[in-house]
């Protein structure tokens, strides 16, 4: 049980993070007049991030905003732990010796890395990992030995960085990619790796099921997977603009990574072997996901699974009965709290309707109102964030209401996120099809030939197209570029 403190005069911070200028709260932007203002604002007013450090591409995490993310950590924790995925820490220093054991991953990467050197003449120079494999396949290679010692399957969360030089923005495009999680495993064959590949897609589904959202898997064009890798699936967020968010990817690396950073072992008949690896992350853009799906002209609208705060109890205070109903909300917290349930009781002197905005505002799921006449009556008023349904409960019930109402708010809000995704897509079957249905923030399906030519034509119809994946499945058509026969479904849209 806690309690926010009585007097404070202003919880929502009144600075709109884009533009620079000040708004009051209730001038929140419509979330489907602008996506993306909307965006920067909420995150702000909500209390998840403070974008102001002066460093670009980099922000502090809020304790709120800290809280919601360490929820989805936690969950990709247990289910990583429980498939018996070990949790490692590796350095954030990458010698140089490290990161050109691939070259073509060097040469990806050296203009995007932040360089470090030694504080003396001549000291030596490092990197700061934009990504893990250049950390952790040199000690693969000095703990593989033989097929006794795999398959090997560790993870660790941690921060990547990389100098983005595009238009940064919180959360989704960072300098400093924060609470990023990387699997990464070796097997003795490409079998292994492959089951292996098809656990990962498991555990995602899963993650994906915490914030309940429903993502678009793609195969990715092979020409964007990493050199040498056999494959990779991706993840897409479907935004309220109609952009895809690139949100995690199963990386089938093949021996390719293998091959260069010589991770070998021998076999049952002592033969030596290059190990077959998957690698697997994510991160942040998973709470990006939530955000942008669930949220409304109030602000954010939290799952359960991932909310801090469950339930906030708003005492209605009037002076005949103020002391009253104080003590019956601190009674239903104290109820809540001893079954688990995490929840505050807003004692702040402002008007009913400036708490509920606040709470509403953060995405608390469920708010239980306490005043005079739930004093006279007995019963509570409890008040759902996702569908502003209000119903009366006897306080005796209230713990298991509120724990069915929590289960129930996060289906009702995957169902709401389903049927808006199956809108997200509209097949065309020519150019000025594909081109009206991006304008009109749709997803683009089209068939595609595979070629490289027709996908660069795609990106050529509109600014900031691109077909960035195609589905898991065959599906028979004609390219919509060159209208031959082919056996492959793309999605275009215009992403992040």
């Amino acid at each position: 049980m806690s309690s926010e403190n009585k007097g404070e005069k202003s919880r929502v911070e009144n600075l709109d993070v884009e533009q620079g200028q000040e708004i009051l709260p209730e001038q929140l932007t419509a979330r489907k007049t602008d996506f993306s203002k909307w965006y920067n604002q909420v995150i702000q007013l909500a209390g998840l991030i403070d974008k102001r450090y002066n460093v670009k591409g980099c922000f502090v995490w809020l304790e709120y905003g800290y809280s919601v993310m360490l929820n989805i950590k936690k969950h990709w924790d247990e289910l990583f732990k429980k498939a018996g995925i070990k949790e490692l820490y590796f350095p954030l220093l990458v010698p140089l010796e490290y990161a050109k054991q691939n070259n073509d991953w060097f040469e990806g990467f050296k203009d995007q890395a932040f360089w470090v050197k030694g504080g003396v003449e001549g000291g030596e120079q490092y990197i700061l990992r934009p990504t893990g494999e250049p950390a952790m396949y040199p000690m693969f290679k000095l703990w593989i030995r033989t097929h006794k010692d795999l398959p090997l399957r560790v993870y660790e969360t941690v921060s990547s960085f990389r100098y983005e030089t595009k238009h940064t923005r919180p959360l989704i495009r960072d300098r400093e990619i924060t609470v990023w999680h990387e699997i990464h495993t070796a097997h003795a064959s490409k079998l292994e790796a492959d089951e292996e590949a098809k656990l990962h897609e498991k555990l995602y589904d899963e993650l994906w099921r915490v914030i309940a959202v429903k993502p678009l898997k793609v195969w990715k064009p092979k020409w964007e997977v990493f050199p040498g890798a056999i494959g990779a699936i991706e993840y897409y967020a479907i935004m309220p603009d109609g952009r895809a968010l690139e949100n995690g990817s199963i990386n089938l690396l093949g021996q390719a990574y293998a091959k260069k950073f010589g991770i070998t072992f021998k076999d049952a008949n002592g033969e030596e072997k290059f190990a077959w690896q998957v690698c697997t992350g994510n991160g942040a853009r998973l709470l990006v996901a939530a955000i942008a799906t669930h949220g409304d002209d109030r602000g954010l609208v939290l799952p359960p699974r991932i909310a801090p705060i469950k339930v906030v109890i708003v005492p209605i205070l009037f002076k005949d009965a103020k002391r009253e109903v104080e003590t019956l909300a601190l009674e239903v917290s104290e109820m809540l709290s001893k079954a688990g349930i995490e929840n505050v009781v807003d004692l702040n002197d402002e008007t009913p309707g400036s708490k509920f905005y606040y709470w509403e505002l953060k995405g608390v799921p469920l708010r239980i109102e306490i005043g005079p006449e739930e004093l006279n009556t007995g019963e509570l008023t409890i008040f759902k964030r996702n569908d502003y349904k209000k119903l009366r409960v006897a306080k005796q019930q209230v713990v298991d209401v509120v724990k069915k109402l929590l289960v129930q708010i996060q289906e009702e809000l995957l169902v709401k996120a389903s049927e808006a995704f199956e809108k997200s897509f509209v097949e065309v079957n020519s150019k000025q099809e594909l081109v009206e249905a991006v304008n009109n923030k749709k997803v683009a399906v089209v068939h595609w030939c595979g070629s490289g030519d027709c996908w660069d034509e795609i990106k050529n119809l509109a600014e900031g197209v691109e077909l960035f994946g195609t589905d898991l499945k065959p599906s028979k058509g004609k390219c919509v570029i060159c209208g031959k026969e082919c056996n492959s479904k793309g999605y275009v849209a215009k992403t992040y």
